[in-house]
């Protein structure tokens, strides 16, 4: 299954697991992962899963026309697919994407 995980000056802090097709990011307290930052948009971003025509789990990382923008990599991103071991910003809270099936799959 796949979480993001929050890290915070190197340290793990909290961990999400991405269960629904929909996982809502901003400062909304209705927001799946709600961050109390003044650099976060009451809904700032999403996580969007869907199937390939394999039948295996896709994700994406979609912007909703924040202020401050969502980042993967560095990089501004409106929508993007995620990929395993991806870093995520918003604001100023850090997060790493993990896909536990792509994990299985990586050779040794």
């Amino acid at each position: 299954m796949a979480r993001i995980i929050q890290t915070s000056q190197g340290k793990v802090t909290r961990q999400y697991l991405i269960r629904e097709e929909h996982v809502s990011i901003g400062r909304s307290n209705k927001c799946f992962i709600h961050i109390n930052e003044k650099f976060i948009s009451s809904k700032h971003a999403e996580i969007i899963t869907e199937e390939d025509h394999h039948g295996n789990k896709i994700y994406f990382l979609m912007d909703l026309n924040s202020k401050n923008g969502s980042y993967i990599n560095k990089n501004k991103v409106g929508c993007r697919q995620l990929k395993h071991k991806d870093n995520i910003r918003f604001g100023h809270q850090f997060f790493i994407f993990i896909d536990d099936t792509t994990e299985e799959h990586e050779p040794a």
